[in-house]
């Protein structure tokens, strides 16, 4: 009972300092510090997955199978690039060769006037907008062999053009030896 009425009498004595509530940071620190040290320490709980064998037998399985997808479906892609862009790049490479072929027949013709070959390389400035957007679809993956058919009904319609243009400039004669006809 003594020492309640002692702390009674400190707190009615000093009563006017309890409630200034004021203290500068460093005091706050300092008296935060000495709160934490006295704090027991508890551990943080968590379940430790990674030590229990059936959680690692089940990360590897997940992990094999992950690895074997990409693998295959990664393989499997590239082979079908690999294959659409050579066959591609046959085809190509023929088609070309026989359009530039046409169209130099075309600009070297003495049969043809400067409208006719001006509406001509316009006809064939349209197909080669077209032949480069079936180029980027193409690029894009998407239904490969349609986009290979439609580029070279592409072509097909460049040579087309221009044999009928040709052919409709060049008059032809029939030789009554042979019965061979001459372009």
């Amino acid at each position: 009972m003594i020492m309640k009425d002692e702390l009674k009498n400190y707190i009615q004595s000093h009563k006017n300092q309890f409630d200034d509530h004021s203290i500068n940071e460093v005091d706050k620190l300092a008296l935060w510090e000495k709160i934490s040290e006295q704090l027991p320490e508890t551990p943080k709980k968590g379940i430790p997955l990674w030590k229990k064998a059936s959680f690692r037998v089940a990360a590897a399985i997940v992990l094999l199978f992950g690895c074997l997808f990409l693998y295959f479906n990664t393989n499997k892609t590239a082979g079908e690039y690999d294959m659409v862009s050579d066959e591609f790049r046959q085809i190509d490479t023929h088609y070309k060769s026989l359009v530039q072929n046409q169209i130099q027949l075309v600009k070297t013709s003495a049969n043809l006037s400067k409208q006719e070959q001006e509406a001509f390389l316009s006809h064939i400035d349209t197909l080669d907008k077209e032949y480069i957007k079936l180029k980027k679809e193409l690029k894009q993956g998407v239904n490969n062999q349609l986009i290979i058919e439609a580029i070279i009904n592409n072509y097909r319609k460049k040579i087309q053009l221009m044999e009928d243009l040709l052919r409709r400039s060049y008059p032809v004669q029939n030789t009554a030896d042979d019965g061979e006809l001459i372009l």
